[in-house]
């Protein structure tokens, strides 16, 4: 309630009436020059001046509640995407917003409150924004729209929704999956009769190819209404017709698959487009075609496996390596020819080589050891029976085995905690401690570099005894497995009918650790995925590094971009903190490689790579309106369904049944102190006090 507070006791106005009075008393109780009336007016003056001063101190406030009345809100959704503008012209749309418009105003004549928001959130300014709106948004996410515009309003009195679309989503979830806290009534914007169209729907291929092998490229065109024509698909890059095939459509309605194989002939980023032929009659061209991009490498990258004789190990190896398919395993085996798989190759340039049971004791392949040492690549080292352990003493980095005199232990895997190379799943762990024992040499283990994954548990002591444990020493990884019998491992994984694959997993980890190379520059930049969409930016981040590879900022970076034409961008930005990222927007469709520089220690660092922006083209795959959606969103939330015919019709259902008003209700305090009233009265007091003293002598 309204009303007058203080901040401190009311009792404190008693102590404030007495000490006023009080100092009152004593300046004018002496014997004065001027007359008992004029004194008595000065009293009251000096008494109430005194007053106010002291009732101030106490910080006196005015409390007052003001209510005000909110208005209902109806908002409007406005799928301005690409597919509203396909089946209908862009007169009879700018109709239909028309009809909207005034639907809206009737709603603000009785009322309403009225907002307009775009598919992707937006909000307009007002309803004549309308005219002005283009439908050009390449994607259509429903689901996303509503919540979002729930999420602006949850503050608000917001009576309905109405969404005008076409029904046609191609990102997010169904809307009708979606609750609901107020009524949605629907417009339905275009044709729900299939068009006759032919088009190309998707292209599948491989994101990645190698140099010199060949590769798939099968395109599934869609067909509305064309039986019995003849189709002509071709294939093309960077302008180069590659392949072109023929078929015949059969049905109605229907789509046919068309495979092309493709020789990955140059390195890099490459384009590869289908296009069908048009054919009378069709609905649209701008379907017809639909590109995609492979990466062709290199090659794979080469593993070569030396082994002392045939052993099962091998084939569990070379399971798990098989999965990936950017690796190449060569196998070899002093003395015999391999059958099933590839040999060594002398001219062959391996990435990582894995010695089971080498060095031997027989000294097998020494030279080719020396050879492969000499050239600083990662080893994998599995020792067995027949490994020559003083020789493996000496070739090996990571680990020194002292006092084997052919004694063998059993042991069980013993996963630590402090492994951080890469991560291993807790439940590949659990599954792979409790598999059967091994056989390893005993003896005196001492580590000399490296990091243990796994260490040797006998019964049920955990020992410091390393089983597998991997490091880099003068920028050359190694890695250690104290034993054989990988192949009991992943037998025994199979009878326990696991889908965790965790032994081929712990091989393919160790694998990629070893054969990655390190990256020892000290200027890094980097785009945060390979492939990006027109409609998203392309998102550049940069680490820069000084002697001792601690992270330094504040260097200047200069990027230029070039596209497939060689047309060149170029950017200038400033690497200013640990989690800055440089977004470049706007890229059109293609192929892009950019060259970034910076200035270290006043030497000019380049880093380069590459990026793909793809055309987002969902809004041409299926230009057919979906009212039945449309319609189902508005039953199953209270709404009503609109289209052309009934939308003078649209502000009915609000009218008849008028939303309320929200009431809100608000308490102000405003300071007596600050109001210029009371002051002015206190300064009138005081002045007034000083006026009658001047006039009868008192100063």
């Amino acid at each position: 309630m309204n009303g007058l507070y203080i901040e401190y006791s009311w009792w404190w106005m008693f102590f404030s009436i007495l000490l006023c009075a009080g100092a009152t008393y004593l300046l004018y109780t002496k014997k004065q020059v001027w007359t008992v009336n004029i004194n008595r007016i000065l009293i009251v003056l000096r008494f109430s001046a005194l007053m106010i001063i002291m009732f101030l101190l106490l910080d006196p406030m005015f409390k007052s509640i003001e209510r005000y009345f909110e208005k209902p809100i109806v908002s409007f959704i406005i799928d301005n995407s690409e597919s509203m503008t396909a089946t209908i012209t862009q007169e009879d749309l700018n109709a239909s917003l028309q009809s909207i418009k005034t639907e809206a105003e009737k709603l603000e004549d009785e009322g309403y409150k009225t907002k307009f928001y775009t598919i992707d959130g937006n909000q307009l300014d007002g309803r004549e924004a309308l005219n002005n709106l283009t439908f050009d948004h390449k994607v259509t996410n429903i689901s996303k729209s509503i919540q979002r515009l729930e999420e602006l309003n949850e503050h608000e009195n917001l009576a309905a929704i109405t969404l005008v679309s076409d029904g046609i989503f191609n990102q997010g979830f169904s809307p009708l999956y979606l609750p609901s806290v107020v009524p949605i009534y629907t417009v339905g914007i275009g044709d729900t009769i299939p068009q006759i169209d032919l088009q190309v729907k998707e292209v599948y291929t491989n994101r990645v190819a190698y140099m010199g092998n060949k590769f798939p490229i099968l395109a599934e065109i869609v067909n509305e209404g064309f039986v019995g024509k003849e189709v002509e698909v071709e294939l093309t890059n960077r302008g180069k017709i590659l392949s072109r095939k023929r078929y015949r459509i059969s049905n109605e309605k229907g789509f046919e698959q068309v495979e092309f194989i493709v020789d990955a002939k140059k390195k890099g980023y490459q384009k590869f487009t289908v296009n069908v032929r048009t054919l009378d009659g069709e609905f649209s061209k701008e379907n017809n075609s639909k590109s995609v991009y492979v990466e062709v490498i290199e090659g794979k990258e080469k593993i070569l496996l030396i082994a002392n004789a045939p052993h099962p190990d091998i084939k569990a190896i070379r399971s798990a390596v098989e999965k990936n398919k950017n690796y190449e395993l060569h196998i070899y085996i002093p003395g015999l020819k391999m059958k099933d798989g590839k040999g060594y190759d002398n001219k062959a340039k391996y990435d990582l080589v894995i010695l089971h049971q080498f060095p031997n004791l027989k000294r097998n392949a020494a030279l080719l050891l020396e050879k492969l040492k000499k050239q600083d690549m990662p080893f994998w080292y599995i020792i067995g029976d027949n490994t020559n352990i003083n020789t493996f003493n000496k070739m090996n980095p990571l680990l020194t085995i002292q006092g084997y005199r052919g004694q063998k232990d059993k042991v069980t895997p013993s996963f630590t905690d402090n492994f951080t190379y890469f991560t291993f799943p807790k439940e590949k762990k659990d599954l792979i401690q409790k598999m059967s024992p091994i056989e390893v040499p005993y003896g005196e283990y001492k580590v000399n570099a490296g990091k243990v994954l796994v260490n040797q548990q006998i019964g049920s002591v955990k020992s410091s005894k390393p089983l597998l444990l991997m490091g880099e020493v003068g920028d050359v990884k190694s890695a250690v497995f104290v034993g054989t019998g990988l192949w009991k491992w992943r037998l025994q994984e199979g009878l326990l009918q696991s889908d965790e694959m965790a032994v081929d997993d712990l091989i393919g980890k160790v694998i990629q650790y070893l054969s990655t190379k390190t990256d020892k520059r000290r200027f890094r930049v980097n785009t945060t995925t390979a492939e990006y969409s027109d409609i998203e930016d392309v998102i550049i981040e940069t680490e820069v590094y000084n002697d001792i590879y601690e992270s330094i900022y504040g260097q200047t970076i200069d990027l230029t971009i070039t596209n497939e034409e060689g047309e060149k961008m170029s950017y200038t930005y400033l690497n200013s903190s640990p989690y800055f990222k440089y977004h470049i927007t706007d890229l059109e469709e293609g192929s892009y490689k950019y060259v970034a520089s910076t200035v270290l220690d006043g030497e000019k660092e380049y880093s380069s790579g590459n990026f793909v922006v793809r055309a987002m083209e969902l809004e041409a795959l299926n230009p057919t309106a979906n009212f039945a959606l449309l319609r189902s969103v508005s039953e199953k939330t209270g709404g009503s369904f609109y289209d052309n015919s009934t939308l003078d019709q649209l502000s009915q259902p609000l009218l008849n049944k008028k939303a309320p008003q929200r009431i809100h209700s608000e308490e102000k305090y405003k300071e007596l102190g600050s109001n210029y009233w009371i002051m002015s009265l206190l300064f009138l007091l005081l002045f007034s006090e000083w006026i009658l003293r001047k006039m009868h002598g008192g100063f």
